[in-house]
């Protein structure tokens, strides 16, 4: 390309800046705020200090001290005291507390003579991470706990403390997780949740840039890898901030954003088709937000595709976002083969023929108007 074709090109950038000020703001600012409000959501990467209340109906050292292993989880924090667990359920329902344990009468009693005592845990599973993180954080206080007084008895018949530990304890597990090995949940959803909303940027960007009818295709066409092209430097600004983040990059990120700049594509083909379709920007944003809404939940991510009905499954295949996703995961977290992702992103292409599509009616309408325009002039 020589300076001149240069010249020309950077000259009409900026003129289509100058008629596009919302496609500034939508790419200038909109991923700034967008970021920093998903990673401020998840920035301690795991939940903390989750408030959760204590019914103590025994009331003893051993109970004290079980209380004393809840408050230590770093997972929980005891917020409130309770005299019945019918006033703990009306914190739970305001959502004043996300939990509560239940310590029942003769707690202290029971455990000491070897019968046993069940700890009542009740917390609110409508929210689900929540619900998750409590219910193992009590697992692990009460795992702990049950070992502790286990050693404590086996002491009292030998005084071996490792054959006290080995009765205690006879099988210890070793689970070990090979990806996301601190359980961050920042990683597992930042990680969608970012190229969701890139996504959403990619369409608003494109639909911005063709809100009027173009005069002609290869301005059209320069629109749209115009928009693709800023597409793709906000796409490997987020894959730095993963890895600023630390998240993994195990395999070649170079093939990532080619998947981005297909993904990019796609999307931006889509808005095309649909605008020329309409030619109603309210239209078609509606059509392009019902069929790219569902993307965080079914891009197979927060929730398996194998485990989806047969609808849920076929809007997770004609959306390119999933295609992306497992792009990227068998890229970052396990490095795969190039070969093999190459054959994914070929199975994003397909939704290029939506830019053919909108191309040609977009060519239609162009040379339906250049006929009228001319019959009007003679």
């Amino acid at each position: 390309m020589n300076i001149t074709s240069l010249d020309c090109l950077l000259q009409s950038c900026k003129k289509i800046i100058k008629q596009h000020i919302f496609f500034c703001i939508i790419w200038g600012i909109l991923p700034f705020c967008m970021g920093f409000l998903a990673y401020s959501i998840f920035f301690h990467s795991i939940p903390t200090n989750l408030p959760i209340g204590i019914v103590d109906n025994d009331k003893t050292t051993l109970s004290n001290n079980l209380v004393f292993n809840i408050e230590s989880s770093p997972a929980l924090s005891i917020s409130q005291y309770y005299t019945s667990l019918h006033e703990a359920k009306l914190d739970l329902n305001d959502g004043k507390i996300y939990g509560v344990a239940v310590i029942p009468h003769n707690f202290q009693a029971n455990i000491r003579k070897g019968i046993g005592a069940d700890i009542g845990v009740y917390y609110n599973a409508q929210f689900v991470l929540i619900g998750k993180a409590i219910n193992s954080a009590f697992l692990q206080v009460l795992a702990v706990f049950n070992a502790i007084s286990d050693v404590g008895k086996n002491l009292a018949k030998d005084a071996n403390i490792n054959i006290a530990k080995a009765k205690a304890m006879p099988i210890l597990p070793k689970i070990q997780a090979l990806f996301n090995p601190q359980n961050d949940y920042a990683q597992f959803l930042l990680t969608i949740i970012l190229p969701c909303m890139w996504q959403i940027l990619v369409a608003l960007g494109m639909l911005n840039l063709i809100n009027t009818t173009p005069k002609s295709l290869k301005e059209l066409l320069l629109k749209f890898f115009f928009n693709v092209g800023i597409a793709v430097v906000w796409g490997s600004i987020m894959l730095a901030v993963f890895g600023t983040l630390g998240y993994p990059h195990e395999g070649s990120m170079g093939i990532v954003l080619l998947g981005m700049f297909v993904f990019a594509g796609a999307m931006s083909g889509l808005v095309i088709c649909f605008q020329s379709i309409f030619q109603h920007s309210s239209k078609s944003i509606s059509i392009i937000a019902a069929y790219s809404a569902p993307s965080l939940a079914f891009a197979g991510i927060t929730y398996p595709q194998n485990s989806m009905e047969v609808f849920a499954s076929f809007w997770s295949q004609i959306l390119p976002i999933s295609y992306f996703m497992k792009l990227y995961l068998q890229q970052a977290n396990y490095g795969l083969d190039v070969s093999y992702s190459l054959g994914i992103i070929v199975q994003m292409l397909p939704f290029w023929l939506f830019l053919l599509l909108g191309l040609v009616i977009y060519s239609l309408r162009i040379s339906s108007f250049q006929h009228h325009k001319a019959f009007i002039d003679n």
